[in-house]
């Protein structure tokens, strides 16, 4: 069975866990998730959707950073629906982390959030998140999200990896695909005050 195979196995399986219906864009390479996003909204689909890549080629971080990452981390980009009041966008990013940091504490890893937008593991960096408000005049439509969290490759120093720290505990990367979309929902959720 394929990746893209596994991932709508497990995703069929255990969409339960999951609140909002999403729309999912799996590719096995791009350039961008971010720009893979914009391209899909541009064509009017209706969020909440995500893109997901195996590997990026041009990555994007914080103050416009590229680099390029490797198949077995989650790539994933989102836009979710916005209807309550704006919530401040300088908060979204310790918001996605305080969500991914949950959504990842079964695994038992001392996490901690490096403001405004890591999430680091033993003093490196495991994950970072992106975050925009997307407006129609003066009220917020969307909130859109990036997450670059490092699962199943190696990492060189100062980053480390799932799998660096866990070996063979380390989730697969169908799981890692699930998890991001809860830590995209309970971020959505804490931005909201529920």
């Amino acid at each position: 069975m394929t990746a893209g195979g596994r991932l709508r196995a497990r995703w069929s399986r255990r969409r339960q866990g999951l609140l909002l219906p999403w729309r999912l864009r799996q590719l096995p390479v791009c350039a961008s998730t971010e720009d893979e996003l914009s391209r899909w909204l541009a064509t009017g689909a209706q969020a909440p959707l995500a893109v997901i890549a195996r590997r990026q080629r041009f990555g994007r971080g914080q103050h416009g950073r590229r680099w390029q990452s490797p198949a077995g981390g989650l790539w994933i980009s989102a836009a979710l629906p916005w209807t309550a009041p704006a919530p401040p966008p300088s908060g979204l990013p310790l918001l996605m982390a305080e969500a991914l940091a949950a959504e990842l504490a079964p695994l038992g890893l001392p996490l901690v959030i490096k403001p405004p937008n890591d999430l680091m593991l033993d003093g490196r960096k495991l994950a970072g998140m992106l975050s925009a408000v997307v407006w129609r005049g003066r009220v917020a439509r969307q909130l859109r999200f990036g997450i670059g969290l490092n699962g199943r490759h190696p990492m060189p120093v100062p980053a480390v990896s799932l799998r660096d720290r866990l070996g063979s505990r380390c989730p697969p990367w169908p799981d890692l695909v699930l998890l991001g979309l809860r830590a995209l929902e309970r971020c959505g959720r804490m931005a909201a005050g529920s």
